[in-house]
C-alpha cells in the first residue's frame, strides 16, 4: 500500500526572487562542473548553492559545503526568500516539450509518501552507488530538508489519475515559466481534499517503481533509520519523503535510451572484438550507414530481439543476437553481460570507479567522441518500454546504471519539504 499525503511545501517567493526559471535547477546528478558554475552566476538564489554546493577553499571541518548549504537555507527563509505553503497541497505540474517533432505533454502531481523498504509497493529499477549515497546523506543530515523529488512512475491503465489532473489543470496555473531547454513548466497548487483524497485511495492501489531518484530514497531509508532515536509519535516527519507521480500509461510519457562509449582499452583490438562478437551475433558492416539510418534499422527489429549499433573509427555496424530468449532478455542486460563484461573485458568494478565505460544521453556525444579519438567503440540503445520496465522490475531485477533516460527531467527547488511538523499541516 502506497500511502501519500500532502504537504505544506517550502517554495520561492515570487515577490523577492523574481523570475522562477531563473532560482531552479535540473537533479544535481546530471549537473557537470561548467553548468553549475552557469547557475551560480544566473542568481544568488538559485537552488545550485544547496543541491551541488561548491568546494571553496574557506572550507573548514567546522564549515563545509554541507553546513554553508544549511546556511542558505535558514538565511533564505528567515528573510523572505523561502516560505512555508499557508496550507497542505498536492502540486499539480506539466511539462510540456518537444520531442522528434513531435509536442507532448506529462501530467504528474507532487506529495509525500511514506517510506517503506524496497520490495512491498516501493521499486528500484537501477542498481546504486555508496559515494553518492553518502553526500546526500550528508547534505539531508545538515539542511532536514528533501530540495527535489524523487521521480516514480506507477500504472493508471484506466487514466483515473490522469483524468483527476486534468480534471485539476482546468484553472489558470499558479506557476508557469519557460525553463532553459524550451520546457514550459506549470503548476497548481491543490488543496481540494476531494481531489487529494481520490488520489489517495487510488495510490493505496498501486505499485510504484522509481524512475530516478534511487540514491536520493536510499538515503531517506538511512535518514529514517538514523532518525529512529528521536521518535516521539507514531508518525514523524521523516516517516515521509518528497515524491513525483506520473502515470506510465499517459501519453505524455518519454523513456528515451542512455547510450554507452568505451575508451581506454590497452588491448582493444577491433577486428578481433568483431570476430568475437559475431559468434554470439549477426554483424554487418556499412561504411555508408548514417546515424539515423542506423538508429532506424536498430529499432526495426527491436521487438524481436536485441541489436545495437555499433560505431568505431571503421563506421557504423548493427549487432543481431542470434538466439533471443522469449520474451527477449533486456537489451541493457545483453549489452552489459555479454558485451561489455565478456567480449570487452569491463568489470563492475571499473564500471562504479568510471573506469573505461561512459555514458552519452545524446547520440552525437557517443558518436563525436570516437570520430574525434576520444573514444574506441560507441554502442546504440533502443529505448526501454514501459511494460519492459514494469515486467522486469516487479519481478525483483535490478539493471544497469543509466537503463533509462525519463525526460524531461523534473526541477529542483519547484517545491521542497522541510523534514518537520510544521511542513506535515494537517
Amino acid at each position: 500500500m502506497a500511502i501519500i499525503r500532502p504537504l505544506r511545501g517550502l517554495r520561492y517567493n515570487p515577490a523577492v526572487v523574481g523570475d522562477l526559471s531563473k532560482v531552479v535547477a535540473p537533479p544535481y546528478d546530471i549537473l557537470y562542473d561548467e553548468w553549475r558554475d552557469k547557475l551560480y552566476k544566473r542568481n544568488p538564489y538559485n537552488i545550485i548553492r544547496i543541491i551541488k554546493t561548491r568546494d571553496e577553499p574557506e572550507n573548514t571541518e567546522e564549515v563545509d559545503k554541507y553546513i554553508r548549504a544549511r546556511n542558505y537555507i535558514h538565511s533564505w527563509m528567515r528573510d523572505g526568500v523561502l516560505k512555508l505553503e499557508k496550507k497542505s497541497a498536492i502540486y499539480v505540474t506539466s511539462d510540456t516539450y518537444q520531442i522528434n517533432g513531435e509536442t507532448k505533454t506529462r501530467y504528474g502531481f507532487i506529495a509525500l509518501i511514506k517510506i517503506e523498504h524496497f520490495g512491498n509497493d516501493i521499486h528500484p529499477h537501477e542498481r546504486t552507488l555508496s559515494a553518492p549515497k553518502i553526500d546526500r546523506m550528508n547534505l539531508t543530515k545538515a539542511t532536514l530538508t528533501n530540495l527535489s523529488q524523487i521521480f516514480s512512475i506507477f500504472l493508471d491503465p484506466d487514466n483515473e489519475t490522469h483524468n483527476i489532473l486534468l480534471e485539476a489543470t482546468k484553472k489558470a496555473p499558479d506557476i508557469d515559466f519557460t525553463d532553459e531547454q524550451e520546457i514550459i513548466r506549470r503548476m497548481w497548487i491543490v488543496d481540494d481534499v476531494n481531489i487529494i483524497t481520490q488520489l489517495q485511495n487510488i495510490m493505496k492501489e498501486r505499485e510504484v517503481i522509481i524512475a530516478d531518484g534511487h540514491h536520493r530514497y536510499e538515503t531517506a531509508i538511512e535518514f529514517k533509520e538514523y532518525m529512529e532515536s528521536k521518535r516521539k509519535n507514531p508518525e514523524e516527519p521523516f516517516d515521509y519523503v518528497s515524491m513525483y507521480f506520473s502515470s506510465a500509461d499517459a501519453p505524455g510519457m518519454t523513456i528515451l535510451p542512455t547510450h554507452r562509449k568505451v575508451g581506454g582499452l590497452k588491448t582493444f583490438n577491433e577486428k578481433a572484438f568483431f570476430d568475437e562478437l559475431s559468434r554470439e551475433f549477426d554483424v554487418t558492416h556499412n561504411n555508408n550507414l548514417s546515424m539515423n539510418e542506423t538508429l532506424r534499422l536498430i529499432k526495426k527489429d527491436s521487438d524481436r530481439t536485441n541489436i545495437f549499433g555499433i560505431y568505431t573509427s571503421k563506421g557504423f555496424a548493427t549487432a543481431r543476437l542470434k538466439n533471443p530468449s522469449v520474451p527477449k532478455e533486456l537489451d541493457v542486460d545483453i549489452l552489459h553481460n555479454i558485451i561489455i563484461e565478456k567480449k570487452l573485458g569491463i568489470t563492475d568494478e571499473d564500471i562504479i570507479k568510471g573506469k573505461y565505460l561512459h555514458f552519452c544521453k545524446s547520440t552525437e556525444h557517443a558518436f563525436e567522441d570516437v570520430a574525434k579519438g576520444k573514444g574506441q567503440i560507441s554502442f546504440f540503445m533502443n529505448a526501454l518500454t514501459s511494460k519492459e520496465l514494469f515486467r522486469e522490475v516487479l519481478e525483483g531485477k535490478r539493471m544497469p546504471q543509466k537503463s533509462t533516460y525519463f525526460y524531461p527531467k523534473t526541477l529542483s527547488g519547484l517545491v521542497m519539504y522541510k523534514i518537520d511538523r510544521d511542513s506535515l499541516g494537517s
